[in-house]
C-alpha cells in the first residue's frame, strides 16, 4: 500500500516524520574528518540526517583535488549512478558558476539570477528521476547566493493536514509537463508528464517534481490543480520552522535526497567567481 492512499499508513508516517524532524540547521551540520575515508558515525549522522530531514551539511578541510575530495565522499555513501547531462564534467560533477557561454547562460543555474523553489531533474522523466543530489561551496559569492530549502515530504505532510484535496491533486498523474527540449531540430531531452507528488517506485519513497519556473512548464488545465498550485506556491512564500536558510561557504557541502530548494540572486567578485560542484544521481544515499 502506499501513504497516498492508506490512511493508517500514512498517519503512522505523519507521526514519525514530525516526532524526528530538526527545526535546528546546527543539528545537521557534520565535521568530516577525511573526506577519502569517511569514518562509520560519519557515514552514519549522514545517513540519519537525510532519513529524518532529507540533508545533511558538511564541512572539509582544505583539498588539493576538490572534484576528486567530493566523489569520493559521494561514492562512499553509494551515489555513483550519476546524470549524465550538459556540461557535467569530473565522474557527474557540473561546475556551477556564472557562464559567458551562448548555450551556456541559457540554463539559469550558471547565470546569478535567483532561481525559484524547484527539485533538480523536474524535467526528466519518471524512469530518470533524480533520486539524489551533492552541492559543494568552493568559493562563495562577493554577495548573496543563499540556498533555501525544506524537506518536500514535510510540505506534502502539511499540506495534506491543512487540506487533503491539495495534496491529492498534485498526485495527478498528468499534473505538470515539459515539452521536449529540441537544439536544431535535434531532440535533446524528451517530453515529460507527470504527478508532482508521487511515490518512487525505486525506492518506494515520497518524491516530489516540481518547479516555479513558468517558462516551458504546462500544468493540468484542470481546476483543482491549478488552486493546488497556488496554494503550494503560497506555503513556500512563507517561512515556518521547517523551512532552511543558509549561505554556504568555503569547504562547506550538502548532501539531500533531491531536497526541494530555491537560490537568491548573488554579485560576483571579479578576481574569485562563486563556484559551487554538483552532482546529481539517480540513486538515493545508501
Amino acid at each position: 500500500m502506499s501513504i497516498l492512499i492508506n490512511l493508517d499508513e500514512y498517519k503512522h508516517w505523519r507521526d514519525e516524520k514530525l516526532a524526528n524532524a530538526s527545526t535546528k540547521i546546527e543539528a545537521c551540520l557534520i565535521e568530516i574528518s577525511n573526506p577519502f575515508e569517511l569514518t562509520h558515525s560519519e557515514k552514519n549522522k549522514i545517513k540519519l540526517l537525510c532519513q529524518q530531514n532529507n540533508f545533511a551539511l558538511f564541512n572539509i578541510g582544505q583539498q588539493s583535488n576538490y572534484p576528486q575530495a567530493i566523489i569520493a565522499i559521494n561514492k562512499q555513501l553509494g551515489l555513483i549512478d550519476y546524470d549524465p547531462h550538459l556540461y557535467v564534467q569530473n565522474q557527474g560533477l557540473a561546475y556551477i558558476t556564472q557562464s559567458v557561454k551562448k548555450d551556456q547562460v541559457e540554463f539559469i543555474p550558471y547565470t546569478n539570477k535567483a532561481i525559484g523553489w524547484h527539485t533538480d531533474g523536474y524535467y526528466n522523466t519518471i524512469e530518470q528521476c533524480i533520486r539524489a543530489f551533492s552541492l559543494f561551496c568552493i568559493t562563495p559569492a562577493n554577495c548573496g547566493g543563499e540556498n533555501q530549502w525544506i524537506d518536500q515530504q514535510m510540505v506534502y505532510l502539511q499540506l495534506r493536514e491543512s487540506n487533503p484535496d491539495v495534496t491529492k491533486a498534485l498526485t495527478h498523474t498528468q499534473a505538470m509537463s515539459i515539452p521536449e527540449h529540441t537544439v536544431n531540430g535535434i531532440i535533446r531531452r524528451n517530453s515529460s508528464i507527470g504527478a508532482i507528488f508521487f511515490i518512487d517506485k525505486h525506492s518506494s519513497q515520497l518524491y516530489m517534481r516540481y518547479t516555479q519556473r513558468k517558462k516551458n512548464i504546462k500544468f493540468l488545465d484542470a481546476q483543482e490543480v491549478k488552486q493546488a498550485i497556488t496554494i503550494l506556491d503560497a506555503y513556500l512564500s512563507t517561512t515556518t520552522e521547517y523551512h532552511f536558510s543558509h549561505t554556504m561557504t568555503t569547504n562547506q557541502g550538502m548532501l539531500c535526497n533531491n531536497i526541494l530548494h530555491k537560490r537568491s540572486r548573488f554579485i560576483d567578485s571579479s578576481l574569485k567567481p562563486r563556484l559551487l560542484l554538483r552532482g546529481r544521481y539517480f540513486n538515493r544515499l545508501s
